[in-house]
């Protein structure tokens, strides 16, 4: 069976490209390159509840494109940052960095800028084809704040934030009608050097799982019943091999972490700031509510992943990941079959700035 993937860039010029892979012959190849707005590269894309549009952190900028094939995509929206004239000038290093699609109604998207003048969270609405329509909130976190990763719970009622450049966690609640936010909870991270990036959540609601970039781990928390915020459950697992080399804690940052769709499993991975070193890609067991049960493996990545390393399971099985990286710029397709991962296609793309994040869209 064939399917699709998209895959974004981290510098210009804009482009998406769409990759053919087939599970039957395990070939990869990409079959389009999409020009986008030039100074709007997407370094990460999502798709909207119903696969019918791609949403991009594209620089000074959210994005939307209408997708009508895996091979038509269209370009319908641009909103800049608007909750500080700062984070929309050409003179500040603040960039668009996340976004998160709702699934459920009223669908809008949540947005992160990042670096400097970024202490906000940026709301967007979308008409009824998905586009982006307009701002409907820019809601506070604190002036030195910078969001790198969102998830709601499965109920899509309290969303949780991980606040690299702060330190911290963060817990919204979501209102139902105008999907706004409200604060609930602020926790700091468990350690000074931690700096959380990225977070996961178990499908039961139960646990959450914080990616801390230069702490190169992953720690685990439980979601208290009657509050819903994280409580550390002083539980981690490493990232990068214990006693590595790892001077002055900079030669390592981690990146993302995700569950497979069967909620068995959950992936992460870290990079190395040196294109001699390469990064990791670690598997983990999770029980039924989502404890972890076991850390499977932790494998050396191709290269040092540069600014991606992400790894992108697949949304109908367990068995097929993908991978990006953007040192030498290729997408891959890896196989999870009796808990041993191995890799099966490989695609090389020689552009600026390839690749970010791939979204599987069949």
């Amino acid at each position: 069976m064939l399917h699709h993937l998209m895959v974004g860039t981290w510098t210009p010029p804009g482009a998406i490209f769409t990759f053919e892979f087939d599970d039957d012959t395990l070939s990869l190849k990409m079959i389009k390159r999409t020009p986008i707005p030039e100074d709007e590269p997407i370094s990460w894309m999502t798709f909207d509840h119903a696969k019918k549009n791609i949403y991009g952190a594209a620089m000074k900028k959210w994005s939307s494109f209408t997708v009508k094939s895996p091979t038509e995509i269209i370009h319908n929206a641009s909103h800049p940052m608007g909750h500080d004239p700062l984070a929309a000038s050409s003179e500040t290093n603040t960039r668009a960095i996340f976004c998160l699609a709702a699934q459920k109604p009223p669908y809008n998207l949540y947005g992160n800028p990042f670096y400097d003048h970024a202490g906000w969270g940026n709301v967007f609405s979308v008409n009824e084809e998905g586009g982006l329509d307009k701002c409907v909130q820019n809601y506070e976190y604190l002036p030195k704040t910078g969001i790198h990763g969102m998830v709601f719970d499965s109920s899509e009622t309290y969303l949780y934030s991980a606040d690299l450049r702060g330190n911290k966690v963060w817990t919204h609640k979501k209102d139902p009608e105008t999907g706004h936010l409200t604060l609930v909870n602020c926790l700091e991270a468990p350690d000074p050097g931690d700096h959380p990036r990225w977070v996961a959540i178990h499908p039961s609601g139960a646990y959450l799982y914080v990616l801390m970039e230069a702490g190169n781990r992953l720690a685990v928390y439980v979601i208290d019943e009657n509050t819903h915020c994280p409580v550390f459950t002083h539980n981690t697992y490493p990232l990068i091999p214990p006693g590595i080399p790892n001077p002055n804690g900079k030669m390592y940052r981690s990146d993302v972490v995700f569950l497979s769709p069967s909620g068995k499993y959950m992936f992460a991975t870290s990079r190395s700031n040196d294109f001699k070193v390469t990064g990791y890609i670690a598997a983990f067991a999770l029980g039924p509510q989502g404890q972890v049960e076991r850390q499977i493996c932790l494998n050396p990545t191709p290269t040092s992943g540069g600014h991606s390393n992400a790894v992108s399971p697949c949304f109908w099985s367990d068995e097929w990941l993908a991978l990006t990286d953007d040192q030498e710029g290729w997408l891959e397709i890896y196989r999870w079959k009796d808990e041993f991962l191995g890799r099966v296609a490989h695609c090389d793309v020689k552009e600026p700035g390839f690749g970010m994040n791939a979204i599987w869209y069949d």
